[in-house]
């Protein structure tokens, strides 16, 4: 492998500060880039609803960290997740931004550019998040600074058991980061295609550790129930890992630095023995809409669509899935009807280039959650049913695309706030999203609190009565992180854990995290109350660490007790502990 150097993340960074800072005044902007820009739809309002219009104004610039020069067209976001505000635009010919008629709230700012690293305001680590900005009701804040690091290379040559080119390959570059509880391998950046010389040049990488994989897709590998045998390849090529290894255990990473070309990481696919799976739906009399069946690879995060193998199902139900290279596999169903029903079912399969046949998937319908949200004083002032959202998400997701199995159960919420939650075949947890002020008191079933426990339904099931409590009195903590000299520390997390290590899980409400934003104070709202809290501040936290128990384990002794009651609002200064 050949390699250019780039400079440290923090001397550009700081190259950028200085550069922006020794720019002439901030002139107003024209007029063709003033107003909120383009505002997509918030998460938390009904569809086609936009916020109210605020009186408050975020003005700045974008630069490239090493030169200090403009990025012209870069987009901007601006998003505050307690009010669902969220503003998006792109920078004029000077780099220059104003996200204007935004309400007051905590706001996250994030920029990003092809052939840059994307980040968010006073992001000062890759993984980690940036720095949040208080903004007050018809505040206007200028000269907000973000500089945008060039983004690292990985380039190389795929080619086939006899060292010749291989056109078309899918390469994608994926590195380990925390999802759904564990470290896992995720895509980054967009992957490319191999050209005909078999070479391949991935842009835009933050600097880390990366596994770079490619795959070759036949068309003849997944084919429709009837047609020849002989149309079906019986090898192809399986996904590979640098340098040439179908584990990804096995794989060698690949080190960039900011800014880092790293070339010669070139292997060849491995030629494999391609099974057919043969099997058939087991769906119940009276059905009378389609039948599908997919392979899912099981151990990726967010598998590309060249990774899917997919066939029609025959009338009898019978399916034949044919080019299936090794690996495990979520072998999923599903069959709808002319009504809008559906059923659903899955069973894991391991192929080892040998043909499986009489499989069988049955299908069932999955079982339902019915219940109401409600208020805990009655009254729910300004609160719409279209701003709630009930789904319910397994214990122990499972990766995969558009499948139901192993994935959040959404539940729409009616006009009248009752809801109704489908699709989830395995024991999960209900989570309600309701918008800023608004936090979840309980969750109510068969007269127990299940706020927090798994609930287990059989196929065709059903749960009704469920009630939801939402309340806007929850408990909260905030202060301030300093240093060893009492200088306010701005790029640390602070995390609240459950002293219980039975909570330490991915989806407890009692593990939360924030940042001190640009006033040096960090607010974390919506805790429940408890008297065994503890509350620690760290730097280099990447998104997602926050639950992970080896993590917890490593600083709870380190850590500061605290309790916090129903609705109380407690302040707290910590000291950053290295």
């Amino acid at each position: 492998m050949t390699s250019r150097r780039g400079a440290p993340i923090a001397s550009l960074a700081a190259a950028a500060l200085v550069a922006a800072c020794a720019m002439a005044a901030f002139a107003p902007l024209p007029a063709f880039a003033q107003g909120g820009g383009f505002r997509p739809p918030p998460r938390m309002l009904p569809q086609g609803q936009e916020p109210p219009k605020g009186t408050a104004v975020l003005r700045g610039m974008v630069v490239a960290a090493d030169t200090g020069a403009p990025v012209r067209r870069a987009q901007v976001r601006a998003s505050a997740p307690g009010s669902g505000d969220t503003r998006t635009m792109l920078t004029d010919e000077q780099g220059r931004f104003e996200l204007r008629e935004l309400q007051g709230g905590r706001y996250t700012l994030s920029a990003s550019k092809g052939g840059f690293v994307s980040l968010q305001y006073g992001q000062r680590r890759p993984g980690e998040p940036g720095t949040p900005i208080e903004l007050a009701s018809g505040q206007t804040l200028e000269k907000l600074v973000i500089g945008l690091p060039r983004g690292s290379v990985i380039t190389g040559r795929i080619v086939d058991e006899f060292g010749e080119p291989l056109t078309g390959a899918q390469v994608q570059a994926m590195r380990y980061a925390w999802a759904q509880g564990a470290r896992r391998l995720q895509p980054a950046g967009g992957g490319d295609r191999t050209d005909d010389q078999g070479a391949y040049r991935i842009f835009g990488l933050p600097p880390g550790e990366y596994v770079v994989t490619a795959t070759l897709r036949d068309d003849r590998q997944t084919m429709r129930p009837g047609a020849p045998a002989d149309d079906a390849p019986d090898s192809g090529y399986a996904p590979t890992y640098f340098p040439g290894t179908t584990s990804a255990a096995d794989a060698q990473r690949v080190t960039v630095g900011l800014a880092e070309e790293v070339g010669g990481v070139g292997f060849g696919l491995s030629l494999t023995r391609l099974a057919t799976l043969r099997g058939r739906i087991l769906a119940p009399a009276g059905g009378d809409g389609g039948l599908a069946v997919m392979a899912i690879p099981a151990d990726t995060v967010r598998p590309g669509m060249q990774n899917l193998r997919n066939a029609q199902v025959r009338s009898d139900g019978s399916f034949e899935l044919r080019g299936v290279p090794p690996g495990r596999y979520r072998l999923q169903a599903l069959s709808w009807t002319n009504g809008g029903d559906s059923l659903m079912g899955s069973t894991m399969v391991t192929v080892n280039g040998a043909s499986l046949d009489g499989l069988s998937v049955s299908l069932a319908p999955a079982p339902i959650v019915t219940g109401i949200v409600q208020s805990d004083t009655g009254q729910a002032a300004g609160l719409r049913a279209g701003q709630v959202r009930v789904t319910m998400t397994p214990v122990n997701p499972m990766p995969g695309p558009g499948a139901r199995n192993g994935r959040s159960a959404s539940g729409r919420v009616a006009d009248d706030f009752t809801f109704a939650a489908t699709g989830l075949t395995e024991p999960g947890y209900l989570r309600v999203a309701a918008p800023g002020g608004w936090y979840v008191k309980s969750i109510v079933a068969d007269g127990r609190d299940v706020t927090d426990v798994a609930i287990a339904l059989e196929a065709g099931g059903r749960l009704d009565g469920v009630r939801v409590v939402l309340t806007q009195t929850a408990s909260s903590l905030s202060g301030s992180v300093r240093d060893d000299r009492g200088n306010a520390v701005l790029d640390a997390t602070v995390v609240v854990f459950p002293d219980d290590d039975t909570r330490w899980t991915p989806q407890s409400r009692f593990i939360a995290t924030g940042r001190p934003d640009t006033t040096g104070r960090f607010a974390i709202a919506g805790l429940p109350a408890s008297p065994s809290y503890r509350v620690v501040a760290v730097q280099g936290l990447e998104s997602g660490q926050a639950s992970d128990p080896e993590f917890l384990a490593s600083v709870r002794d380190r850590s500061e007790r605290l309790s916090l009651n129903e609705g109380e609002a407690k302040s707290v200064d910590l000291r950053l502990r290295q």
